[in-house]
């Protein structure tokens, strides 16, 4: 194989373009699946089928974008352009995106300016589908408050918690591979935690895993907008 062909950058455009190519196919399933059910064909088991086909489309797309993350950070690229935003309004906004997950979000009335807070919800899309997968009966509350210069997001759920041994390397490219297969490692699919690592990079933002099994929590701490 020649130097070049193992060149970060050169797999990430390849990873690109993958995505790329993947993407277009996934949403046309999803569009269908999506009519399939409109026009009336979501009754009984055949329901239950496309609700979980619809599920598995939203898995799919949901990994896409986190390759398309990763093949950015091979790339030296960031992740996204982040905008600033409040981030209580974020936290709504990704609790209206998992209809199937009794998810309650708890924020003070006050404004929360964050920097990134635009891309916020992208990333806790990324930690909501965690939570999903490692506690799917819920609740899952997420919260949000000022501390200090920083705003604090958390994502609490009734899973296990990350191992204590793991926590420095959750969110990791190298500590993938020491969360999966462990049930106190929270292992997302498509490297999901490292995925979410890379944006909450091009955020400005810092993850941190933290919590006790049954009180598992996934925190994101991003810096407060100056007015």
């Amino acid at each position: 194989m020649a130097s070049d062909e193992r060149d970060p950058r050169e797999l990430g455009r390849l990873l690109g373009l993958v995505v790329h190519d993947l993407r277009n196919p996934a949403s046309a399933i999803g569009a269908n699946l999506a009519y399939l059910k409109e026009v009336g064909g979501g009754a009984g088991d055949a329901g239950g089928a496309l609700e979980d086909a619809e599920s598995a489309v939203g898995d799919l797309m949901r990994g896409l974008e986190q390759v398309a993350w990763i093949a950015r950070w091979l790339q030296d690229q960031p992740a996204a352009e982040p905008t600033d935003a409040d981030a209580a309004s974020a936290l709504r906004a990704a609790a209206s995106k998992h209809a199937g997950l009794d998810v309650r979000v708890e924020v003070r009335d006050e404004p929360l300016p964050v920097q990134g807070g635009g891309t916020l919800v992208r990333l806790l899309e990324v930690l909501l589908a965690n939570s999903a997968q490692h506690a799917p009966r819920g609740p899952v509350v997420m919260g949000a408050r000022r501390e200090g210069t920083d705003v604090i997001v958390e994502v609490r759920d009734s899973g296990a918690a990350v191992a204590p041994e793991l926590r420095p390397v959750a969110f990791t490219l190298a500590g993938q591979q020491a969360l999966k297969g462990r049930a106190d490692g929270r292992y997302g699919r498509v490297g999901a935690l490292f995925a979410a690592r890379i944006l909450a990079d091009a955020m400005g933002a810092r993850l941190e895993a933290d919590g006790e099994d049954g009180a598992a929590i996934l925190r994101i701490v991003l810096p407060l907008r100056s007015s």
